[in-house]
């Protein structure tokens, strides 16, 4: 059967069949949904680092940094931060890697021109900059992030969750999607090289990423000799760099295996749209602009244009249980307004729209209210929150020592991309352990079960619905495995598979409401009524490859 008619062909098993189908098939786990939501631009010491009782409870938080040599205090801003650091990989994360010494995060620009009262930021030490906001943390004075600080402290709470890339979202997005960003399978030269940035020029050129880019759109990639960037692969009728590229992704070892899938993003252009980015999936129309032609972003399709649209499907605002549309497994990207990436004053909706999909899933809104429909998804799923890059935050966890240069037995294979800075990780499910901290307070030891990055997530997912105790196929080819085989926290069976530690499958916990939220449910399905300026630019990274803030 070809691609498309196999695609068309699934498509059909999606709505009120998905859930026939599910129950139907015996899977190593009692899951029979998993949500991976991802948020953007933060590391733990920054989000959780005024969450004492994590602390005290045992996570990896420090309460200062490494500017050169010398330390700052971690000073507590808003959520909603008027300035946006450096994260690309070049400058931003190679600058604040340091070869090593961890202390370069102070020697990135950080756009704080913008901020009113930046003297209260932390000043910044030897450095050409005034102030330094990679040195703070979220304040959660006003309660503002509890809903992610109950999550965590009753459910699984990562002290190491490394990103995979050492760079920017639209790569993170990749790797999260399809366990590299490899732009071509293992057939021509380039299927060594990794993209590593963002589209050049980004967000000051209002350019549109993905199979759909705007002629002469460029991602620079790194090279595997050398780690130098350059506009490398070439797709057929494009120029050098194109950012449309061709390899598997995990959504088509899904769909072999009959498992339905949907990605629920905010536009096809955006940085955020991982399958827009793939040929195969994509289809465009033509062979720059256009649009997508695949099945795939056809109306009712796997990748839907709306986040919120993940709420629709867990029953909220439904009259009957065919509103309960939940694919088996869902990747759920948010709207700039709700996605906790700094840069712009007044966005500070991200905890309340993860507590939004984590209570709709136990069938409740952020009221604390029962949701007229109960679709009962909470008995069988998973709900994997991430943040997709570090943002530019400092961070004390050398990522190269801990994790090591490159996939560990990949001969060589990402030693210029791989790995990137800690992200926080929150594990949320009936079967995670309560209260559970994966991995030490300090001196953490990889490879081990608490070493995890965004392979492990995918590797997760394989297993989750693969059956007698064998998980599903990889995501990579045999002769170039991507990042879901490289995991470095599987064990022996019964442990093999990522993961594994935040989870007692022979034990299930009922649902407690997440509460605290400053913005209910309905915020994020009208959400005019509640953010300025939406839909919102989801990534403002235009500055990242400039020293900035220099005055």
């Amino acid at each position: 059967m070809k691609l498309a008619s196999r695609r068309l062909a699934f498509l059909s098993l999606l709505g009120a069949m998905t859930s026939l189908f599910a129950h139907a098939q015996t899977f190593n786990t009692p899951l029979q949904h998993v949500i991976v939501v991802v948020q953007e631009n933060r590391t733990p010491d920054n989000l959780f680092g005024a969450d004492q009782p994590l602390i005290n409870a045992g996570a990896h938080l420090v309460p200062t940094g490494n500017c050169q040599g010398k330390s700052i205090t971690l000073t507590t801003w808003r959520l909603d931060a008027c300035f946006d650091p450096d994260h690309s990989h070049k400058p931003g994360w190679l600058n604040s890697y340091d070869s090593g010494k961890m202390d370069g995060s102070c020697t990135i620009g950080a756009g704080a021109k913008t901020c009113t009262g930046s003297q209260t930021l932390p000043p910044c030490q030897d450095t050409k900059f005034k102030v330094c906001p990679q040195y703070t943390v979220v304040d959660n004075s006003a309660g503002l992030l509890n809903p992610y600080f109950q999550l965590a402290s009753q459910y699984g709470f990562a002290n190491y969750m490394f990103q995979t890339n050492q760079g920017p979202s639209f790569i993170a997005h990749q790797f999260l999607f399809s366990g590299t960003s490899a732009p071509v399978a293992p057939t021509t030269t380039f299927y060594r090289w990794f993209s590593a940035e963002n589209l050049e020029g980004g967000g000051a050129t209002g350019g549109a990423y993905g199979c759909t880019a705007k002629a002469n759109a460029v991602v620079l990639e790194v090279s595997p000799t050398n780690g130098a960037e350059s506009a490398g692969y070439t797709p057929p009728g494009n120029t050098a760099g194109f950012p449309c590229y061709e390899h598997r992704t995990l959504s088509d070892v899904l769909e072999d295996a009959g498992i339905s899938w949907r990605y629920y993003t905010n536009g096809v252009g955006s940085l955020w749209n991982a399958p827009a980015t793939i040929s195969h999936i994509c289809q465009p129309s033509q062979p720059t602009g256009g649009v997508c032609n695949g099945p795939a972003f056809q109306p009712n399709g796997n990748v839907q244009e709306k986040p919120a649209q993940v709420l629709l499907d867990l029953g909220v605002n439904g009259t009957s249980n065919q509103n309960c549309n939940l694919p088996q497994v869902s990747w759920v990207i948010p709207d700039g307004a709700w996605s906790d990436h700094p840069g712009t004053v007044g966005h500070d909706g991200g905890p309340s729209w993860v507590a939004a999909i984590v209570n709709a899933v136990g069938g409740y809104d952020n009221s604390g209210n029962q949701l007229t429909v109960q679709c009962n998804y909470w008995a069988n799923t998973a709900i994997l929150v991430t943040w997709d890059d570090w943002g530019g935050f400092y961070d004390d966890v050398n990522p190269i020592t801990t994790m090591g240069a490159g996939y560990l037995g990949g001969n060589n294979n990402g030693t210029y991309l791989v790995y990137g800075f800690r992200v926080p990780l929150l594990v949320v499910s009936p079967f995670a352990k309560q209260g559970y901290i994966s991995g030490p307070a300090s001196n953490p030891t990889c490879p081990n079960f608490y070493c995890h990055d965004f392979g492990s997530i995918l590797n997760f997912i394989e297993y989750a619905f693969g059956s007698s105790g064998n998980s599903l196929q990889q995501v990579g080819y045999s002769n170039w495995h991507y990042a879901d085989h490289f995991t470095q926290d599987t064990g022996a069976p019964p442990n093999n598979y990522s993961l594994y530690d935040f989870f007692n499958f022979s034990q299930s916990h009922s649902f407690t409401p997440i509460m605290g939220a400053k913005y209910t449910t309905d915020c994020f399905l009208t959400p005019k009524k509640c953010f300025t300026n939406f839909p919102a630019d989801p990534d403002s990274d235009a500055e990242d490859r400039a020293e900035i803030d220099s005055d």
